[in-house]
């Protein structure tokens, strides 16, 4: 049996057992706007019998008559699977999974660009294209070759026809939807075993930047406690040295994620549903000793000070460095109705520190209206009937909830699950995405031992260990891998990015279409699509289209009118 080559999409996932269908591509065919990237899979089945001791791949670069879209624009990563013990724990339904787990489920980036391949195994290839900003309008061609060297020492050679069609409009640099994956630099120093603010662990928050950048983050949650040294001197006087915080902001704004997230500021006393209290911070003397700010030494009422000064200093320094206007603030992660009443005098109180600042928070309670300004619920508290208050901005965000059919990111669900966020958050009209897990590759709560944790082998930061009470689904903890020398990225985290792009194209093509003539035809035919893209693809959280080939059709149609409506060539 020889070996089997395809191509396809890229909300498909291809599993180690996966076999070529009846009628499978053998080529790639994008069609894609100016400054946007789109994506492909090449599929190889190696057969019984054939190991692969080398597997490799190059681009051609892509002619047009216009010019060319030079091969360095093109990439390629090869899919990693990932061993999934469980399914999430509240899915009962068989339908609201891929594959029963325990399972491979495709999803890491490999850093190698060479690999080794077993036999009686499908490996996929990713690949991207990304179309520069100033590439003409038209038909491009070239190819990608894989180069396969089994074992026994036979040569395989494989040419893949890759064709890109560049439509006549260019997506801006800074989308309309915000969008913010919660990062912790000292995660990546402890995996890494880098001296926590060593150049070395700089030099990762960089490419960190760098990678979030690339998949349209443009927040980056900044803990001030951890970024400003705060010193107390004579007569109580505070002093407080900024460098950390002024490399951060410098280091993200750089790569283009330039909104301050303020950390939050305050956490539970106890349990779940126990009083929100100020989270304290070290203090420390002139002579360099910490002070004891614990609440066994500090109460609440006397620790407060530190706190208003605190964000009272780093307002302002954010406003003399011109970061001002870019910062919202969180108080204290999930309040519920039993302490809705403490987190509201927290928030009142920053609120009166930072004027103009907006405060933002994951809310699971139905009140605080007058408070949050930018109120960040679940997404199964985001539909069209849920109640809304005019003055906040909505968000939505998920984690290891909800679960069943509703949209998620989980490792083992279909990718339209994830991608249909952000259609979602077009069709309802969201400000912005929100979940916790970039890069939690840490012993989660609940594992008994301290162990270390490889997410290339265990999506759920050990938490199976603990299986029989709350293991996380698979894939919530993280969307990127540590890489040696770089951030892998995953199907879910490109999934992401390619969302963030379809949120771009309908909201684009809604503005073409209202500042179109009415009897314009292609503005009729727009808003026709608008129409039922919010009626019947993605209604509601629940009432999502789960057809990738709907979506995908729907997407391409958005294009061919943004091609007419908004050309800008």
């Amino acid at each position: 049996m020889a070996i089997e080559v395809w191509t396809t999409h890229s909300l498909d996932k291809v599993f180690p057992d996966s076999e070529k269908p009846t009628r499978a591509a053998t080529s790639i065919a994008l069609k894609v706007g100016r400054n946007e990237t789109e994506d492909a899979q090449v599929v190889l089945r190696i057969p019984k019998g054939v190991e692969v001791a080398a597997a490799s791949f190059s681009f051609s670069d892509l002619v047009g008559t216009a010019g060319k879209i030079a091969k360095k624009h093109l990439s390629g990563w090869w899919e990693w699977y990932v061993y999934v013990l469980n399914n999430p724990p509240e899915n009962r339904d068989p339908s609201s999974y891929l594959r029963k787990a325990p399972a491979f489920f495709p999803d890491a980036f490999l850093e190698q660009k060479e690999i080794a391949i077993r036999d009686e195994w499908t490996q996929p290839l990713w690949v991207s294209v990304s179309v520069p900003k100033d590439t003409p309008a038209g038909e491009y061609e070239g190819a990608l070759t894989i180069d396969l060297v089994t074992k026994s020492g036979e040569a395989h050679r494989f040419e893949v026809p890759l064709t890109v069609e560049v439509w006549p409009f260019t997506l801006p640099d800074k989308f309309h939807l915000h969008h913010t994956e919660w990062f912790e630099a000292e995660v990546l120093a402890d995996y890494y075993h880098l001296g926590t603010w060593s150049e070395r662990h700089w030099e990762w928050i960089e490419k960190v930047a760098a990678d979030m950048a690339r998949h349209k983050q443009d927040m980056i949650l900044t803990p001030f406690a951890d970024l400003v040294k705060v010193t107390r001197l004579g007569s109580g006087r505070l002093r407080f040295d900024f460098s950390k915080l002024d490399r951060w902001a410098k280091t993200f704004k750089k790569a283009g994620v330039d909104w301050i997230e303020g950390g939050h500021v305050a956490r539970r006393a106890g349990g779940w549903e126990s009083d929100i209290v100020w989270a304290r911070f070290p203090v420390y003397k002139a002579d360099g000793r910490r002070i004891d700010t614990s609440r066994e030494k500090l109460s609440d009422a006397e620790f407060e000070p530190y706190v208003e000064h605190l964000l009272k200093a780093v307002h302002a320094h954010l406003k003399e460095q011109g970061w001002g206007k870019r910062f919202a603030q969180h108080i204290a992660d999930e309040p519920v109705p039993e302490n809705e009443e403490s987190w509201r005098r927290c928030a009142g109180k920053v609120k009166s520190w930072l004027p103009g600042v907006p405060i933002i928070d994951a809310v699971m309670s139905p009140g605080l209206a007058g408070i949050v300004d930018w109120r960040v619920p679940q997404i199964q508290h985001t539909g069209p009937d849920s109640p809304r208050d005019p003055k906040e901005e909505l968000w939505s965000y998920v984690c290891l909830s909800p679960q069943g059919q509703y949209p998620n990111r989980f490792l083992d669900y279909p990718s339209i699950r994830n991608r249909i966020i952000f259609w979602l958050s077009w069709s309802l009209g969201l400000k912005g995405f929100l979940h916790w897990g970039y890069s939690y590759w840490i012993r989660w709560t609940g594992v008994p031992v301290e162990v270390p944790v490889s997410p290339w082998v265990d999506a759920t930061g050990a938490s199976i260990y603990c299986a029989d009470r709350t293991p996380l689904p698979a894939g919530d903890p993280h969307i990127v891998y540590p890489g040696k020398e770089s951030i892998c990225s995953s199907l879910r985290w490109e999934v992401i990015r390619k969302g963030m792009e379809d949120f771009e194209y309908l909201y684009l093509l809604e503005r073409a279409a209202s500042e179109a003539k009415k009897d314009d035809r292609a503005a009729t035919a727009a808003r026709r699509l608008l129409k039922r893209i919010r009626a019947e693809i993605a209604p509601d959280p629940l009432g999502h289209t789960r057809d990738d080939a709907r979506l995908l059709s729907a997407r391409e149609e958005a294009g061919k009118l943004l091609a007419v409506l908004a050309r800008d060539d």
